[in-house]
């Protein structure tokens, strides 16, 4: 480990040391992978600068150092915030884990940014706002905007005479900008788009995402009004309107729509749709490939906590968080998977505990926060308001643990519950930091402004018939105690998506999704080793084992359970066990809303959640889930059909025209008919993303060209990624036919399919086989007729290797015995490829790091099951 003095040349701020007497925190070999590779500092050599502790003392001590200021004893909370961290109680967002402690030391993942009608003397016009942008997405944070401001496509501009760009055509530019910039110096950025649904070009902005290559650094969302689902439930028209941009007033005020016409700015009505057909379109749209998502307008701003500063109209990049002009949020975690008690109950004290010290956390992080100097209105803007987003995580963790299905109404009483303790300790606990802080600056005017006090406590969707032994809260108490001290903080609580810090943490259910499978393929780097681990629940395998199971019978219902990530369709599964252990699949679109509603009673921002569907889902089906969410109260809805954006690909054009056939009046419905033509253009990504490493097999073979050397790179599931042919110097004309031959087969093998790479390999094999040039090497059976059968030549060979060779694996595997109770098997422990025969868990993307198809969608977000990578 190299010197404190080394460590600040490195890029890190002075630490004291770490305590001796600190814990080391127990991770997986995985997890500790994960870590070192996302988070602990690195110097100029690239190797690391710190242990994995060092990095969770470095947090803990540079967000702790900010309380000197209220004369509290650092390093005594600092301690207290390690051991929080370490035991894996609570995480906070990943840029707090990159930043706390390093001269950067922007901690925020959330930021929304207002973009107005202007194109360069607004301070906050349309490339100013992107030059903010881009300054934040350096740090590593993501972007909201709403560009709902903006005049339409087409419409006059009087200072130019031309005609203006409109959102859509902005929203690409932002794109490509953004395309450009690497997000923390690790990954790409994330934002969000939101157009209000009345906007003249919400029809473009709803399709916009149709062909999925294009606009990729953006998720969009609509913003939808109560008027709109009111107009959609009484068939009625709607108007597609903007304020008159030449109006004298137009200049003088900035704000929404409705703040524009409040202030005497007229209204031009562009159009008048049919607004179930709007409805339509959006749903069709989502139900296609996921987007656009819906954010529910005025159910944000209901529960707006500073209405006097702004109205709500968008979110961070993965809906979570509604934010005003310039705000940010640091979010964090509680880890409800490290709060179990025994006998199948909730450790409710160590929960209370937790989320005390959480929330000082966090308050701490927007006071350490050093934001962006250059954009110094986001500093302003935190502090104004002191918003923080205390979420959890491990929620289908507890519930596995409590016996409590997922989804249904025991599970969404019980998630309702579990939120309402969260969140009133939370509050207790923000009170109490204004006795002693003082309260949020702009608390004056805001709903809980003592004089005028419009916060009320929340309430459960429905009375409370069940005991988990939760104590008592008293809202009441807590009323009057706001009204005496005021709070901290504006807004306490986020459900946030948790992917790279659940995955270190040990969750089995990302933030307050259920677990996606049951048992999987997941992938572990051991010293640079790519190991392939069978992974099964540990709480399900106890549940086996509870039941009375034997070994060998376990072993055989978790082989079963790989196939499909479920153990519903397993006979030898006890009912019980059935019952409490579902995953996504396993739960209807109903009861996924019905979840976040439950949830989002007692959440004052919103949460991250994906409604995930069965293939061969309806596209009624979505409607109906988009009506349930609005009607239930929640901020918004994201939605994905699986395999919908492979299901693109597959569809054809007589498919599409049977499914209009079989409509109610046995003519092409307006909207069925545009998807008709989409369907005409549109692909799945052109071809699958390169992981960063794979491994591979390399051949020589003479050929009447020369000496060709041919590899073969294998993803992680043992199936061909990519081919190289090297033969000649670079430059000649053999050079350049042997790199079209390796770039065209390796495209080929990339290309999203139904029909595995191996077989695409030995149908190009087959092609390549037997092609005569102008003279051939050798005789008989080593007769090489040209480079093209040279090239097919070795590909048959390494095909029949490979059969070889899963072959062998299947028998080894055969012969192992099964590791008993940890969730992996003993063959896989020695670092062997999944057996032939045996399916692996298919359910996603390929994973541009590990290979694996197990990039998923969950908590508006996308993450590999496999290794951990997570976009959020």
């Amino acid at each position: 480990m190299q010197t404190q003095q080394q460590i600040t040349k490195n890029g890190l701020l002075p630490t004291p040391p770490r305590p001796k007497d600190l814990p080391k925190v127990e991770l997986t070999e995985n997890a500790r992978q994960v870590l070192i590779r996302r988070y602990v500092r690195r110097g100029d050599d690239g190797k690391p600068c710190e242990s994995v502790e060092d990095m969770f003392w470095r947090v803990a001590y540079h967000v702790a150092r900010v309380e000197e200021q209220w004369d509290s004893d650092v390093m005594s909370r600092a301690r207290e915030f390690y051991i929080l961290l370490t035991s894996k109680k609570f995480f906070p967002n990943s840029p707090t884990f990159t930043g706390a402690g390093t001269p950067l030391g922007q901690l925020a993942a959330c930021f929304v940014l207002p973009i107005n009608d202007d194109m360069g003397r607004d301070a906050s016009g349309i490339f100013q706002t992107l030059r903010d942008a881009a300054l934040i997405q350096q740090t590593g944070g993501g972007n909201g905007f709403s560009f709902s401001r903006l005049r339409p496509k087409g419409s006059m501009v009087k200072s130019s005479a031309g005609q203006a760009t409109g959102p859509v055509g902005f929203l690409r530019v932002y794109d490509h900008a953004f395309g450009e910039i690497a997000q923390g110096g690790t990954r790409r950025g994330a934002n969000m788009a939101v157009l209000r649904v009345d906007h003249p070009d919400v029809e473009e902005f709803i399709t916009c995402k149709t062909d999925e290559n294009a606009i990729t650094n953006f998720n969009i969302s609509v913003g939808i009004t109560d008027d709109f689902m009111r107009a959609v439930e009484n068939d009625e028209e709607w108007e597609l309107r903007f304020p008159d941009v030449h109006s004298p007033l137009y200049r003088q005020v900035k704000g929404t729509l409705e703040q524009l016409v409040e202030a005497g700015v007229p209204l031009v009505t562009y159009k008048k749709v049919r607004a179930r057909d709007l409805f339509d379109k959006i749903v069709r749209q989502a139900h296609h490939n996921g987007e656009p998502g819906v954010l529910f307008l005025d159910a944000a701003n209901r529960s707006n906590p500073v209405p006097h500063l702004y109205p709500l109209e968008a979110t961070n990049p993965c809906g979570e968080q509604w934010l005003g002009p310039y705000e940010n949020c640091c979010l964090g975690s509680v880890n409800l998977a490290q709060h179990f008690a025994p006998d199948g109950k909730v450790d409710w004290e160590a929960l209370r505990q937790s989320v005390v010290t959480a929330t000082r956390f966090l308050d701490d992080v927007v006071e350490a926060n050093q934001y962006v100097p250059a954009v110094p209105q986001l500093k302003e803007a935190a502090h104004r308001a002191r918003r923080i987003g205390l979420g959890i995580m491990g929620l289908a963790d507890l519930m596995y643990h409590c016996g409590v299905r997922y989804g249904s109404p025991e599970g969404q009483e019980f998630a309702a519950q579990v939120m309402e303790f969260v969140r009133y300790h939370a509050m207790i606990t923000s009170v109490e930091m204004a006795k002693e802080r003082g309260p949020f600056p702009a608390i004056k005017g805001s709903i809980y402004d003592s004089e005028n006090m419009r916060w009320s406590p929340p309430r459960p969707l429905f009375p409370y018939e069940r005991d988990w032994g939760r104590p008592a809260v008293d809202w009441d108490w807590l009323v009057d105690q706001i009204r005496i001290h005021g709070i901290r903080n504006a807004a306490q609580t986020t459900i946030a998506p948790t992917g790279t810090i659940a995955t270190v943490a040990g969750c089995e259910g990302y933030g307050c999704e259920p677990a996606f499978a049951l048992a999987y393929i997941r992938h572990v780097n051991d010293n640079g080793k790519d190991l392939q681990l069978t992974y099964a629940s540990p709480q399900f395998e106890q549940a086996l084992i509870k039941a009375g199971i034997e070994p060998e019978k376990r072993q055989e219902i978790i082989e079963q359970v790989m196939l499909e990530g479920s153990c519903q369709r397993v006979e030898s599964v006890p009912e019980e066990i059935k019952r409490v252990f579902v995953v996504s699949g396993d739960i209807t679109a109903e009861e996924h809303v019905r979840m976040q509603a439950a949830m989002q009673a007692f959440v004052d921002n919103s949460l991250s959640k994906t409604i995930n569907f069965p293939e061969g889902a309806t596209v009624e089906d979505v409607a109906i889930a988009y009506h349930l969410a609005w009607k239930l109260g929640c901020k918004g809805i994201t939605v994905y059909v699986t395999g919908s954006r492979e299901k693109v690909v597959l569809e054809t054009l007589s498919t599409a025209k049977k499914k209009q056939a079989g409509s109610e009046e046995e003519k092409p419905q307006p909207a069925l008919a545009e998807k008709v033509e989409d369907q005409l253009t549109i692909w799945h990504e052109t071809k699958k993303p390169r992981p960063r490493y794979l491994t591979g097999f390399t051949y020589s073979i003479d050929t009447p060209l020369g000496k060709a050397f041919i590899t073969v790179n294998e993803n992680g599931g043992s199936q061909p990624f990519e081919v190289f042919i090297n033969t000649a110097k670079a430059g000649s004309d053999t050079a350049a036919v042997s790199e079209a031959i390796g770039r065209l087969l390796s495209y080929i093998l990339r290309l999203a399919s139904p029909i595995e790479p191996a077989r695409r390999l030995r149908e190009a094999a087959n092609q390549l086989l037997g092609i005569g040039g102008g003279r051939s090497l050798g005789f008989g059976p080593n007769r090489v007729r040209s480079l093209p059968d040279g090239v097919g030549q070795i590909l048959d060979e390494y095909l029949q290797i490979r059969a070889e060779r899963l072959v062998s694996q299947q028998d080894k595997a055969n012969k192992e015995p099964a590791a008993p109770g940890n969730g992996h098997r003993s063959a896989a422990e020695k670092g062997d490829t999944p057996p032939v025969g045996q399916k692996l868990l298919r359910f996603g993307d390929l994973c541009p790091e590990c290979g694996e198809a197990a990039v998923i969608n969950e908590e508006g977000c996308r993450k590999c099951y496999a290794c951990g990578y997570s976009e959020c």
